[in-house]
């Protein structure tokens, strides 16, 4: 057996400070970081791409602002015609979009955007007709379609 004297020699077990929860492990800092970098980088992007949309955003307005009328005349049919043009020639101006007009205009609606010919045809038309063909709920969704699918 251990002798008395031996055993009287033992000290107790002692157990180191207990660590609070400040400061954090090197790995929680590294997660802190790269959380905080993560967020200034996802509102960085968010801040490009508002800015980006703008025109979008602008020229939607005022397509709204044109409304859809319940018997609209030819001058109606040319405002939705001249803030499409307006549009293009911020998007494409080295394809001189205001200088296009009937069958070139919309050979240009129709390659920049997936709508049917004939649609825009009846669009480019109604600014000279006194009744239009198309409606001008139609002839507004057409506008809003290609403003929306523009690459901005």
């Amino acid at each position: 057996m251990i002798p008395a004297d031996v055993l009287a020699q033992l000290r107790d077990i002692e157990t180191p400070p207990l660590s609070g929860p400040w400061p954090p492990a090197p790995g929680w800092w590294l997660l802190g970081g790269l959380i905080v970098v993560m967020v200034v980088a996802g509102l960085v992007l968010a801040r490009r791409r508002h800015r980006r949309h703008a025109p979008r955003r602008e020229a939607l307005a005022r397509l709204a602002g044109h409304g859809i009328p319940d018997n609209a005349g030819p001058d109606w049919f040319a405002a939705v015609n001249r803030l499409l043009k307006q549009t293009a020639l911020s998007l494409y101006p080295a394809d001189h979009p205001a200088a296009l007009s009937g069958n070139q205009w919309r050979d240009f609606l129709t390659r920049t955007s997936n709508i049917p010919r004939d649609s825009w045809q009846q669009l480019v038309n109604a600014s000279y007709q006194r009744q239009s063909e198309l409606p001008p709920a139609e002839a507004y969704r057409l506008a809003e379609r290609w403003i929306r699918r523009q690459p901005w």
